[in-house]
């Protein structure tokens, strides 16, 4: 069996710990080294935690594995996973501590809590769990907790997580708790990632493709929208030999799939699709001018 060491210390703490305390902590320790293991090995890998007092306020958290990868995550063998498992964490409390629990929303963000830049296969792999465990709701929501639960215990100064004795610990000092205690999370689960609209409207044919899955080119609200066309009644119109052309137009309503933007804080419209056809406008004859 394989096994790697982590490190919760309690600062101010002597050979004691109120219990809650230390089990709040430990329960949302375990709930990130969880996610984190889920994300890197898809799934494939089991760990269990043990837990072992060492000294003044001290505890050492063994990861051991219990079984064997299911499939190569890494190249070599267990050693190395759980090395790359302690990386994760190690990168999930270092990019929550600069994030102070926001989720990583850009590209500039998610740059920012990377690791190393290095272009190494394991570390893209890493660099990327990273990102996808800490944007997880309950992976940081844990992290947030487990600093309630010191901040609640007066004779807590300060917490850190240590995940390897060649890297500097991570450190939540007493004085700023509060700043990491993260309580936007409502606010987040109001702004789902994506959002449905059917509105009716009229749709202004610019180019047109009768070949099945070939996409029709449309106007809507003054921008152009391309969109494969598959609405029965308006395929039933067209196979019955109803003739349409460039400036025609259809009445039609229209399913939009918005999604949101996190750095703008908007919605964006991503995609469109016809889910009932209502009217055939022809296109108004140009005068003759003699």
């Amino acid at each position: 069996m394989r096994k790697k060491s982590m490190q919760i210390k309690f600062e101010g703490q002597e050979h004691q710990i109120d219990a809650n305390t230390l089990i709040n902590v430990l329960i949302h320790y375990q709930t990130v080294i969880t996610e984190a293991n889920k994300e890197l090995s898809g799934g494939a890998m089991t760990i269990e935690l043990r837990v072992n007092a060492i000294e003044k306020g001290s505890f050492i958290i063994d990861v051991s594995v219990v079984e064997s990868l299911l499939k190569q995550v890494f190249s070599k063998d267990s050693i190395e996973y759980l090395a790359a498992l302690a990386a994760v964490i190690g990168g999930v409390y270092k990019a929550y501590k600069k994030l102070k629990g926001k989720p990583a929303d850009n590209e500039e963000e998610k740059a920012a809590i990377s690791i190393e830049d290095k272009k190494s296969k394991s570390t893209i792999i890493i660099n990327k769990t990273i990102v996808n465990v800490y944007n997880q709701r309950s992976t940081r929501e844990a992290i947030s907790k487990s600093i309630e639960a010191s901040d609640a215990d007066p004779t807590v100064t300060g917490l850190s997580v240590n995940v390897d004795d060649k890297l500097t610990p991570i450190t939540f000092k007493k004085e700023e708790f509060h700043d990491y205690i993260y309580s936007d999370f409502d606010s987040e689960a109001l702004m789902p990632d994506e959002q449905t609209e059917v509105v009716e409207t009229v749709l202004t044919i610019i180019g047109l493709n009768f070949e099945l899955g070939s996409r029709w080119q449309f106007m809507f609200n003054g921008f152009k929208i391309p969109m494969i066309v598959k609405d029965g009644a308006l395929m039933q119109k067209i196979d019955e030999g109803e003739r349409f052309g460039k400036g025609d137009a259809i009445r039609v309503k229209l399913k939009i799939v918005k999604r949101y933007n996190h750095q703008y804080k908007a919605y964006e419209n991503k995609s469109y699709k016809i889910v009932e056809f209502m009217e055939h406008i022809l296109a108004p004859s140009q005068k003759e001018l003699f």
